[in-house]
């Protein structure tokens, strides 16, 4: 009997198998990515700065962990890549990425690949869709190697049409005036309201901070406009960049109301 041909036979019918599971397999975790999740990194916008390069003015890269990672990616436990990478700007709300419950590493993608070390681990839970809000960890003060989080549901059960959800990021309790609803907004607090028919009509939101020397200074001083098939985001954060002006930034985002939902190829 020819050993070396036997054991030739069984290592090309494991390495047929390996070859005609594996997509099988990543078929079937596709299937079972049936959950979307958006991101939402919010934080100071680092200065635009110009040089004069050859008579033209070009933008100079900001400076390392200054930006989130401009995409990320998901993985299974193994490091393995699932799905399509997904881009992140800074107080912009990304496209859907199809996820499970769970822990998800998410891990930065760029021209050079992968970083096989996930860049966060957030936790989704059993709901139908979730926006991931994520910040600059304050104790590093950039966005290189992780950052804080939380996720809220981003299903029109948990956000309706209608509604404003105020979230508060910031390390600072902010005065809050909205309407005529007058209140303190501690931090990682969530605000949900509902609009008069679900509508907004130059509704004042003002939000303060406390000084040093105890008085409320105000951070914030706007008019929220909505009309009822309409959810309005707003998410205040602290300005821990480069030579912030004031304490605490705002984003508002104003969309349409439909629960996010995960794409199917046909």
């Amino acid at each position: 009997m020819n050993s070396n041909r036997s054991v030739s036979g069984y290592l090309a019918t494991v390495t047929l198998i390996a070859t005609l599971v594996g997509p099988v397999l990543l078929a079937q975790d596709d299937e079972k990515r049936d959950r979307a999740l958006r991101i939402l990194a919010v934080g100071q916008e680092p200065p635009w700065r110009e040089v004069i390069q050859g008579g033209r003015r070009v933008q100079v890269t900001p400076p390392a962990g200054s930006l989130p990672p401009g995409r990320l990616q998901l993985s299974n436990a193994e490091g393995v890549e699932l799905g399509e990478a997904i881009g992140v700007k800074l107080n912009q709300i990304s496209s859907v990425m199809a996820v499970t419950p769970g822990t998800l590493p998410l891990h930065e993608s760029g021209d050079g690949g992968l970083n096989p070390k996930p860049w966060h681990n957030l936790k989704f839970p059993s709901v139908a869709a979730g926006l991931a809000i994520l910040w600059r960890d304050p104790a590093k003060g950039k966005w290189s190697g992780g950052c804080k989080g939380m996720l809220l549901r981003d299903d029109l059960g948990g956000f309706p049409a209608g509604r404003i959800r105020i979230v508060n990021v910031s390390r600072f309790p902010l005065g809050l005036t909205f309407g005529t609803e007058k209140g303190l907004l501690k931090p990682g607090q969530v605000l949900l309201r509902a609009g008069k028919s679900g509508a907004f009509d130059k509704v004042p939101l003002e939000l303060s901070v406390k000084d040093k020397s105890g008085r409320w200074v105000r951070v914030i001083s706007q008019q929220i406009n909505q009309r009822p098939e309409h959810r309005t985001h707003v998410v205040l954060y602290t300005n821990d960049g480069e030579a912030p002006t004031r304490p605490v930034g705002a984003v508002v985002l104003r969309e349409t109301a439909r629960s996010p939902a995960v794409k199917r190829a046909r």
